[in-house]
C-alpha cells in the first residue's frame, strides 16, 4: 500500500499513527503542493492529502475513512472499539482532534499571507476559541486516565497527539500547557511511543 502525503499535514500524520500503530506495512509518497495533481488528483477527485491506495489500486480518503479501513486489516490492536458506545466514544475524541487542527491549519496558513491580506483580528480569536474550548474538554474527559478512553491506547489518543503536536509546531507561542496540566503530562508520554517517533515532522 501506498500513503501519499506531507509531513506538514497533521492529518496525514494521523493516518501514520495508525499505520504505524497497527504493524501494517506502507510506503509513505510525497505529494507536496507541486506533484499533488499528478499524484493525488487521479485517486482523489478533491486533491486532498491524505490518500491511502490499497494494493489492489483502490483508493481509501480521508482521514477518519483511512484509520477506520486500517484498523480493520488486523484485529489487534484494536484502535476503534468494537461495542458501539465505545466506538462513538473514541470517534468523539477524533472529531475534537480533527477540529483543533483544522483550526491551527486556517491560523497557520492565514499567517503566510502578506499583513494586508490577513483575516481580522476577530477572525483568529474565532480559531483560538475552538482551540481553547477544545482542549478544555480533552483535559475534562482525559480526567485521571492513563489513556484518553478506557484502560489501552485507541484512536482517541492518536488524534489528541497528533494535534497537540502540530499545535505545537504550528502556533508555537499558543501556552496550552498552562491550561491543559493532565493533557500535557499525556502528550509527553505519548510522544516517547515509537509511532510517534517515526511520524515526527520535524525528522520524517
Amino acid at each position: 500500500m501506498k500513503l501519499f502525503g506531507t509531513p506538514g499535514s497533521p492529518f496525514v500524520r494521523k493516518a501514520r499513527l495508525a499505520l504505524e500503530e497497527k504493524g501494517v506495512d506502507y510506503e509513505y509518497v510525497l505529494a507536496p503542493r507541486e506533484t499533488r495533481a499528478a499524484l493525488v488528483f487521479p485517486l482523489n477527485p478533491l486533491g486532498k492529502i491524505p490518500v491511502l491506495q490499497r494494493d489492489d489500486g483502490q483508493a481509501v480518503f480521508d482521514s477518519p475513512v483511512i484509520v477506520e479501513y486500517v484498523d480493520g486489516l488486523k484485529p489487534e490492536p484494536r484502535l476503534i472499539p468494537a461495542a458501539f458506545e465505545d466506538r462513538i466514544a473514541v470517534k468523539r475524541w477524533e472529531a475534537l482532534g480533527d477540529g483543533i487542527a483544522e483550526a491551527t491549519v486556517l491560523i497557520t496558513h492565514d499567517l503566510r499571507e502578506p499583513a494586508d491580506r490577513r483575516q481580522p483580528e476577530k477572525w483568529y480569536e474565532a480559531q483560538r476559541g475552538k482551540i481553547r474550548r477544545g482542549l478544555a474538554m480533552m483535559e475534562r474527559e482525559l480526567g485521571d486516565g492513563a489513556f484518553c478512553y478506557g484502560n489501552a491506547f485507541t484512536l482517541a489518543d492518536i488524534a489528541a497527539g497528533y494535534a497537540l503536536g502540530y499545535l505545537d509546531a504550528g502556533i508555537p507561542g499558543c501556552n496550552w500547557r498552562a491550561a491543559s496540566p493532565r493533557l500535557a503530562r499525556h502528550y509527553d508520554k505519548l510522544v516517547k511511543r515509537v509511532s510517534f517517533i517515526k511520524t515526527d515532522p520535524a525528522t520524517t
